[in-house]
């Protein structure tokens, strides 16, 4: 795989002007109405992101050349000759059913067009932590999730990295990017790998790989899952945002290493806090892990357990 897939934050005035080029674009806006748009070479998604910025960052992945836009009944779609930009939306309630329906449809949607294989996937909903059915609503979901995998025979350790975040604004969003070859799954020494979680996390565990390593026209890149303070299984420096911070950049660095040492530094990253206080204390551990910071946004999730605090993901890839 050598994808010519490029992924950037851009501020909004530099963004505008990218969708008047002729790059296929996915773009991903915080602080925007929740919903999708499907344009003849754009996909753009707000899933419910609250930016902490007065300038929010408009994140966008882009393909050279046009795109051919499409709807697959609930799945809207750019496709490309190289990769595919896909996204579902629906209502929340009831998450497991839904979520069981979105991928269900998503990777039907993309196994039809020959595009086989995500590379990154993201999950925003409501209520993350409320009560549904007896269970916490991020249990219902890695239940609907792990059903729809194994009605479509998708083994849990094939899967891309991943996030799934909860947001303040109602309604399941679940999009992807998918290509014609696998990406390379890495796993983090530092921690148990997602699908091997024991049962008292959720009655299904996660399905998601920790990174995703692809190789592109500029290099190869490295895709984060949503990256949270934990080692082994278990949640780290409950309540003490600045350590848990700390400890998930072990877990990058650590991941980094793993990729293999040709990959670059980060591009960009994105950082979820469940306090928007939170925010100097967390941006202070940032400057001095990196020498150059790369750019960031900051915005306002709900990590998947209580006790998490904050959760950082991004892109490892050379930048022009």
């Amino acid at each position: 795989m050598n994808l010519p897939l490029r992924s950037r934050l851009l501020d909004t005035d530099v963004a505008v002007a990218a969708e008047a080029a002729t790059d296929a674009c996915l773009h991903v806006h915080a602080d925007h109405p929740p919903g999708i748009q499907l344009a003849p070479n754009c996909l753009s998604i707000a899933p419910g992101l609250r930016s902490l910025s007065r300038d929010p960052l408009i994140e966008i992945w882009s393909l050279p050349g046009t795109g051919r836009a499409a709807r697959a009944g609930t799945v809207y779609l750019l496709e490309h000759e190289d990769a595919l930009f896909a996204a579902w939306h629906r209502p929340d309630d009831a998450l497991e059913a839904n979520t069981r329906d979105a991928y269900r449809d998503l990777f039907l949607a993309i196994q039809a067009r020959g595009f086989t294989y995500p590379i990154r996937i993201w999950n925003y909903f409501s209520r993350i932590h409320a009560e549904e059915c007896g269970l916490e609503r991020y249990q219902s979901f890695c239940i609907g999730r792990a059903r729809a995998l194994e009605e479509l025979g998708v083994a849990e350790d094939r899967m891309p990295a991943a996030t799934a975040i909860g947001t303040g604004a109602p309604g399941l969003f679940v999009y992807l990017i998918a290509a014609r070859e696998p990406g390379a799954a890495v796993e983090n020494p530092r921690q148990v790998s997602a699908y091997h979680y024991p049962e008292q996390y959720s009655p299904e565990s996660p399905a998601f790989a920790r990174a995703t390593r692809i190789e592109t026209a500029d290099g190869p890149q490295l895709l984060l899952s949503g990256t949270a303070s934990i080692t082994g299984h278990e949640s780290r420096h409950a309540g003490d945002c600045p350590a848990q911070a700390r400890e998930i950049l072990a877990n990058l660095d650590a991941l980094h290493a793993a990729a293999g040492a040709d990959i670059p530094p980060p591009a960009w990253l994105r950082v979820y806090l469940r306090r928007p206080e939170d925010r100097p204390d967390v941006a202070s551990v940032l400057a001095e892990h990196y020498p150059r910071l790369p750019p960031l946004q900051w915005v306002q999730g709900d990590v998947c357990r209580r006790e998490l605090l904050v959760e950082i993901e991004g892109v490892y890839a050379r930048t022009p």
